[in-house]
């Protein structure tokens, strides 16, 4: 992920409760407190719930967050070679402002 196609998707994102931040010491998108998105050394994080994350594990678009080897992050996706990743950022958005 570009530093050009990380800013259109926080000018995309950022309104009302959606807000930018640093998690990690990476760049990313919160929802109130909680963050969906990160840029972590140029690739797309997102949050999603653990059936879409394990398919698109399956399908080859992702692979699990793992911010130190051997360690994933439960809930969390490096995207990979996907088409759609602002639907997978609104769904991500969507999921974790359902969170209690």
């Amino acid at each position: 992920m570009t530093d050009e196609s990380w800013t259109d998707l926080v000018d995309r994102f950022a309104d009302g409760d959606v807000t930018p931040g640093h998690m990690f010491g990476c760049a990313g998108l919160r929802t109130g407190r909680r963050f969906f998105a990160i840029r972590w050394h140029e690739q797309l994080v997102l949050k999603l719930p653990a059936d879409r994350l394990a398919g698109l594990v399956e399908a080859g678009d992702g692979r699990p967050f793992e911010p130190m080897e051997g360690r994933p992050m439960n809930g969390w996706v490096v995207l990979g070679g996907t088409d759609d990743r602002a639907g997978l950022v609104e769904e991500a958005r969507a999921y974790v402002a359902g969170l209690t």
